[in-house]
């Protein structure tokens, strides 16, 4: 993509520079072009930027050190535009503690008014993940292996066109993560960008990007690029 075309099938990050405070640079007039419902892989040393990366899209970061153009999908926005389009999934759940899984559930539902279909899908996801039989149970009391598969359940059924995932599947067991691998593959109309260490069996990257270089891979043969 050129300077004067415009794709409507792609995020496009264009000069993007940020450092935190008294450290060096971790983007200097970085480029990076995401296809829509494309399933990308970032990876790379600790300290790289991954992390920082995704905080940067999910408008947590948002100071005068960092600059940026931004493309989602035809339209000229800012970071804090898509806010209501994407959802940002951490590496580690919250949750209101005292608080059973249901209520949280609803605690969600009724703050963001996303409706009855929201609660159903995550119960639906619940029940994928064979936790819906502690629904009654504080989140204080749960595992964290449980708590992982709780809190993704929530925040993959949240409407969305962008999902980031911080090491989605970190604390989960061999059998969940082929219940999230699954979920990703099937969501429609929706693109994910995933930071994990290890290539994931169970799941079918499309894309990897390397963030020691910022360099993009296809993994199917589609187009995809990136460049400084």
């Amino acid at each position: 993509m050129n300077g004067s075309e415009i794709d409507m099938e792609r995020m496009s990050i264009k000069h993007l520079t940020y450092g935190y405070e008294n450290q060096p640079r971790l983007f200097n007039n970085v480029n990076i072009e995401i296809d829509q419902n494309s399933i990308l892989r970032l990876y790379g040393k600790n300290g790289s930027g991954k992390t920082t990366l995704l905080k940067i899209i999910a408008n947590i970061i948002d100071d005068p050190h960092l600059s940026y153009e931004l493309w989602f999908f035809g339209e000229k926005l800012s970071f804090a535009d898509i806010r209501k389009r994407r959802v940002f999934v951490g590496d580690s759940p919250v949750f209101y503690e005292e608080l059973t899984m249901e209520q949280n559930i609803q605690f969600y539902n009724l703050l963001f008014h996303y409706g009855p279909v929201f609660s159903k899908q995550v119960y639906e996801y619940c029940k994928k993940f064979d936790v819906d039989a502690y629904k009654n149970e504080q989140v204080k009391n749960l595992s964290l292996g449980t708590r992982q598969k709780i809190f993704l359940s929530i925040n993959l059924s949240i409407p969305s066109e962008l999902v980031l995932l911080d090491e989605p599947f970190n604390s989960l067991d061999t059998s969940s993560r082929k219940v999230l691998s699954d979920i990703i593959t099937q969501s429609k109309q929706k693109t994910f960008v995933i930071v994990s260490h290890e290539k994931e069996a169970s799941l079918s990257f499309t894309h990897e990007l390397n963030s020691e270089n910022w360099q993009l891979k296809s993994l199917n043969n589609t187009d995809g690029g990136v460049g400084e």
